[in-house]
């Protein structure tokens, strides 16, 4: 059964202002997931994001979501873990979980579907790529992956890969490396970039000091938006096309 609680955030009151917008949560524990998008009738292209290891409030990144919902997106954001121990091989699944139970509400057919992540996240929106179709799930039009890793000092376990060539060749996709990524460095966003079986690929390697760092994408600076949001953005407006 599901488990929804619905709560409506104000963001404008009609005329020229923003959309409002409405926050859901449907589906329990490690497959649920919230939804974020403006409250109209209308099928709306989905953005699904997948957060950062252990990031798995929607809090962590709740300025560009509302950004992306303001857009005219549903963004729908699994969470796919209880902590920062949970056994990497079952996340995919949650994940996966997680986007039926919300594409159910939403709408089974979006207008457009584009995955992005950051961190494991950025791992994660690969591996639904390479997936996606075996599982029977929307293949995304696009993967925007910033500064993806599958391991973390200390931790002593890593993500499983679904091999990266698996993507389909349709598929756009965008993998972001930070110059100052201590975490996770370059090489999981360089490898995606060469491995990965889209005809349309490209690596951004982000040097401005601002947004080089591995947190950048978790920030609502004007040079995190500039770098992060406005990437996607454009990303979301060639998949709508």
């Amino acid at each position: 059964m599901l488990a929804a609680v619905l709560s409506v955030a104000l963001s404008g009151c009609g005329g020229g202002g923003p959309p409002r917008l409405v926050t859901e949560t449907v589906g329990r524990g490690t497959q649920a997931a919230t939804i974020i998008r403006p409250d109209v009738e209308r099928r709306l292209p989905v953005v699904l994001f997948l957060h950062g290891w252990g990031a798995t409030q929607p809090r962590y990144y709740r300025p560009w979501l509302d950004h992306l919902a303001r857009e005219g997106n549903a963004v729908v954001y699994p969470r796919f873990q209880e902590s920062v121990a949970e056994p990497p091989p079952q996340v995919l699944g949650n994940v996966l979980a997680a986007v039926r139970l919300a594409l159910a509400r939403i709408h089974r057919r979006p207008g457009a579907f584009v995955v992005a992540g950051h961190s494991a996240g950025g791992a994660l929106a690969a591996d639904y790529a390479a997936i996606a179709r075996t599982a029977r799930l929307p293949v995304p039009v696009a993967v925007f992956s910033a500064y993806p890793g599958r391991r973390l000092r200390g931790l002593p376990f890593a993500l499983p890969e679904i091999d990266p060539r698996r993507i389909p060749a349709a598929t756009r996709l965008v993998a972001l490396a930070g110059a100052r990524d201590r975490v996770v460095g370059q090489r999981p966003a360089r490898r995606l970039a060469r491995l990965a079986g889209a005809r349309r690929k490209s690596l951004v390697v982000v040097r401005d000091p601002a947004t080089a760092d591995h947190l950048a994408p978790q920030r609502a600076d004007a040079p995190a938006r500039r770098q992060f949001w406005a990437r996607l953005d454009r990303l979301m407006d060639t998949a709508r096309r």
